[in-house]
């Protein structure tokens, strides 16, 4: 999020603090598309949004810039080099040399800027770019990951349903939850490319869903079968823990199903996945459907 569309958002979230309308802008049609925020009105005239919108919104700005939206002004931070300049110290406040870096990979070549570019004949996590020098993606689909594990193993994934689709894909790593390596810009970056068909491959449990609901993407990219999520949680060895603290995503979870309680119309939907989660109260994690060979599907979200 740049720094006129933070403070038009802070803005409006000051003003309404438990939900309002606005008149609708350039900056709030940005608002809603690029992040979720609200809904706009059939006639475009105005921008509805609700307390929980806030919420989430001050959750995913927390979780990618570190501040809180409602009260904090845009950090003013500048890149070490640029920092150097004046400053003996290069790191004082200066933002991390990854913050403009996401990390691609593809199962066939990377295609992007109107060249075709080999892989690495290494098992590799991929090429670590910054995202702003890609101007276009000769891809048609594009990946979101979440877990950095299946960015070296992406040959080892068990893509045989959706393998047509998929072999040309290029997959972009979500990026960590660290201080030093903030999640904004490969969200960005997934989400300035709207022309493409863009798809999320998240862990299956609370957490893991929201990431696919709110990463903007078309598609989740998931296990074909609920038995194999039964299966393989149940046989892997550990007290599980993480599904416990995952409130928050069960929360939203939840309430997202009692909003598209009429969409679910297909056999497996990620409610279906979800109530499974529910019932047996575990984690399945990428790295889990990598070791197993666990069938994929893409499902519509």
């Amino acid at each position: 999020m740049n720094k006129q569309l933070y403070n038009f958002t802070q803005g409006i979230i000051q003003k309404y603090r438990q939900g309002g309308q606005v008149k609708n802008s350039v900056l709030a049609t940005k608002l809603n598309e690029d992040f979720g925020f609200g809904s706009v009105d059939l006639s475009k005239k105005h921008l509805t949004f609700e307390f929980l919108d806030i919420l989430n919104l001050t959750k995913e700005i927390q979780r990618t810039l570190r501040i809180d939206i409602r009260n904090d002004p845009y950090p003013s931070k500048k890149s070490r080099l640029d920092n150097s300049e004046n400053n003996r110290d290069e790191k004082e406040n200066s933002y991390p040399v990854s913050k403009d870096f996401i990390l691609i990979n593809s199962l066939s070549e990377i295609k992007v800027n109107q060249k075709i570019y080999p892989l690495s004949p290494f098992t590799s996590l991929g090429h670590y770019i910054e995202a702003d020098e890609v101007l276009s993606i000769e891809h048609k689909y594009i990946i979101f990951v979440e877990n950095l594990a299946v960015m070296a193993n992406l040959s080892k994934l068990n893509l045989a349903l959706v393998s047509e689709n998929l072999i040309d894909a290029l997959w972009v790593y979500r990026g960590d939850i660290k201080k030093q390596q903030s999640t904004g810009t490969a969200y960005e970056f997934f989400r300035r490319f709207k022309k493409h068909q863009r798809i999320c491959f998240s862990d299956v449990d609370p957490k893991g869903i929201e990431i696919a609901l709110t990463s903007h993407a078309d598609y989740w990219l998931t296990i074909n079968d609920i038995s194999d999520y039964e299966k393989t949680t149940q046989s892997l060895e550990g007290n599980e823990e993480e599904w416990f603290k995952q409130g928050a995503s069960i929360t939203f979870l939840r309430k997202k199903i009692l909003e598209q309680e009429q969409s679910f119309q297909n056999k497996l939907t990620w409610k279906s996945l979800f109530t499974a989660s529910s019932k047996i109260q575990k984690t399945l994690k990428q790295e889990h459907i990598v070791r197993n060979g666990l069938a994929l599907i893409l499902l519509k979200l």
